[in-house]
């Protein structure tokens, strides 16, 4: 009867529970282990050291909760008896533990209950509790050892066992791809194969592949140099689709022979006299020419295109020489030394002590040794070096890596602090590769931080850029170290 209700619980649990994985992905698993185990210390005797075998079955059935149903049989050395008597049993054990697929230990307790026979006879129920380990050799296999303690139903049966065998997740093999003539074994069929005599690459449809851009050099234009496939297989530095052999602004993206054209006029900036306004080819790109304020200066050379005047096109009101739009007395005449003010009514608009036409922050306290201007904190600074590593690309390009955006906006919180001061952007490299190449690589990323810059709205002028290459090196480029430092963008604040 024992044994009956035994059977039917185990098949409860097995068929009505839901059920997850040992390690997300094999529920099943077999075990088999060397049991050695002992009736005497628990019943006030000797060590009487007995041994046997155990296989099993476990399935999981919840997060982190596995049943077991194991079989034992073993030749027991039992008290009161004076000779050795087979002893089997069959529990119904439930372990709390997990094997994860990454784990190379899995540990686990458990407890449950069984029944025990003497001689295949004089059965009683036992409960077996303890915990264990597993300890993966692959990614279906592991090593199990495991200690624990029976509670027995029957005077001078207690006792305790240890083992150690071998657990195995249950799996289906992977079925084996059909096989598909493959004349240069080079892993693409030859139906797909554009080069079936020749071996090559998948990437590039089975042709050899010298730069490994992914065209085979069947149909590379520049088998030698990767590029994208727009362009031939041919490098585009900055992207626009035109092959750098081929373009005549190869670090500039643009439409018209590679080269941008800011004011879409059809000129391209480099040969256009006015690349931010649009005007026909006939005036180099430039508007025609207009004098709004009739003072004969056209517009696009007046600075004060809605006044007539005398001085370049600007008015002088006070006739000291000095143009209104730039008069700081505009109404008194003074010296041009002094911004259009007398020298007794030099202006100190923010009370730091100089005068505004010596002040290079006229706004802004600051120090007279740093040209009435406040001074960099020595932590802005350290800040600024630190950017200089934090800054991140990805290899070979001028596209920020993720990492870098924090360190960047940083900087933008910098400038906002110091208004008056200018971001200078310098971009260097190693010497390894093409010096020509390491300078345009040097001098796009320095331009990538400062488009960022201009996205997060830092005005123009206070951002300048400029790429140096490999000419300034400030470790040994001879090992990986120095050329690790070497390849870096360096941020300082300064004064114009």
């Amino acid at each position: 009867m024992r044994k009956l209700f035994l059977l039917i619980l185990l098949a409860v649990c097995l068929q009505t529970q839901p059920i997850s994985a040992q390690n997300q992905e094999f529920p099943n698993a077999v075990h088999a282990k060397l049991n050695f185990f002992d009736f005497g210390v628990l019943n006030n005797e000797n060590l009487r050291l007995s041994e046997g075998f155990e296989v099993g079955y476990f399935r999981n059935v919840g997060p982190f909760l596995n049943v077991g149903v194991p079989f034992k049989l073993g030749l027991a050395k039992l008290p009161g008896e004076s000779q050795n008597k087979v002893s089997t049993s069959l529990d119904l054990v439930f372990h709390l533990g997990n094997m994860r697929s990454d784990a190379k230990i899995s540990p686990y307790a458990f407890g449950g209950a069984g029944y025990f026979l003497e001689d295949f006879d004089n059965g009683h129920l036992q409960f077996p509790f303890g915990a264990g380990l597993n300890f993966r050799v692959s990614k279906f296999a592991f090593i199990n050892a495991q200690g624990e303690y029976r509670k027995a139903t029957k005077d001078m049966r207690d006792n305790v066992q240890v083992g150690i065998g071998f657990v195995y997740l249950l799996h289906k093999s992977d079925p084996k791809p059909a096989t598909q003539p493959d004349k240069d074994n080079d892993g693409t069929p030859d139906a797909l194969d554009k080069c079936p005599d020749k071996p090559g690459p998948a990437s590039a449809l089975g042709c050899p592949d010298s730069d490994g851009d992914g065209l085979g050099d069947n149909e590379d234009e520049c088998p030698n140099d990767p590029g994208p496939l727009d362009t031939k297989g041919c490098p585009d530095y900055d992207k626009d689709g035109f092959a750098d052999k081929d373009d005549e602004c190869p670090t500039e993206a643009g439409r018209w022979n590679g080269c941008p054209d800011t004011d879409f006029d059809g000129i391209p900036d480099k040969s256009d006299e006015c690349p931010t306004e649009a005007g026909p080819a006939s005036n180099n790109g430039c508007p025609e020419v207009k004098d709004s304020d009739g003072d004969g200066v056209a517009d696009k050379d007046d600075p004060c295109p809605t006044q007539a005047g005398t001085l370049n096109g600007c008015p002088d009101s006070d006739g000291d020489g000095v143009a209104d739009n730039v008069d700081k007395c505009p109404t008194v005449a003074g010296l041009a030394k002094n911004n259009g003010c007398p020298a007794e009514q030099e202006k100190d608009s923010d009370g730091d002590g100089i005068v505004d036409s010596k002040d290079k922050c006229p706004n802004t306290p600051g120090l007279s040794s740093n040209f009435g201007c406040p001074e960099v904190k020595q932590e802005v600074k350290e800040r600024l070096a630190f950017a200089t590593k934090a800054v991140q690309f990805e290899t070979g390009k001028a596209v920020l890596k993720n990492q870098s955006f924090a360190i960047l906006d940083e900087i933008v919180e910098i400038m906002r602090q110091y208004p008056d001061y200018t971001l200078s952007i310098s971009g260097h490299t190693d010497n390894v590769g093409d010096e020509r190449d390491n300078l345009r690589l040097s001098e796009a990323r320095a331009k990538t931080c400062y488009d960022y810059f201009m996205f997060r709205g830092i005005k123009a002028n206070r951002l300048r850029y400029a790429g140096f290459g490999e000419n300034r090196p400030i470790a040994d480029n001879d090992t990986k170290e120095g050329r690790n430092q070497n390849r870096r963008v360096e941020f300082e604040l300064v004064l114009d």
